[in-house]
């Protein structure tokens, strides 16, 4: 019998809906539809779909794509806040990682953010 904890799996879930809202407001901020980011950053129409409604969370390269794209830092879609600028370095260092050594950066982004609640996917 497989028991599952619905309080997690709910915050994972509005975790990736808050996330894939911030993308979508932003997209339509910039005036650039879902097949124009789709193009742009080498995915299809329908993973930008699923990311924007919170059924799947982007791998790290695409992440990182979709913030050049949008023209936001990470945090904006992480948080919700937004800041002037960003280190470039960090985003340069994590570009080069593997695809294993971007997973362990989100887990660890992720854990930090979230240090103080409960909530981390």
């Amino acid at each position: 019998m497989v028991i599952f904890d619905w309080g997690v799996i709910m915050r994972k879930i509005n975790k990736q809906a808050i996330l894939g809202l911030r993308i979508m407001q932003r997209r339509k901020q910039l005036g650039i539809n879902q097949s124009e980011l789709a193009e742009q950053i080498g995915l299809s129409e329908h993973q930008i779909s699923n990311i924007e409604t919170g059924r799947s969370y982007p791998r790290m390269k695409s992440f990182i794509k979709i913030c050049e794209v949008l023209e936001t830092n990470a945090d904006y879609f992480i948080s919700g806040a937004m800041k002037d600028e960003v280190d470039e370095n960090i985003i340069d260092m994590v570009t080069y990682c593997t695809p294993e050594e971007q997973k362990v950066i989100w887990k660890l982004l992720d854990a930090y953010i979230h240090r103080e609640d409960d909530t981390r996917v």
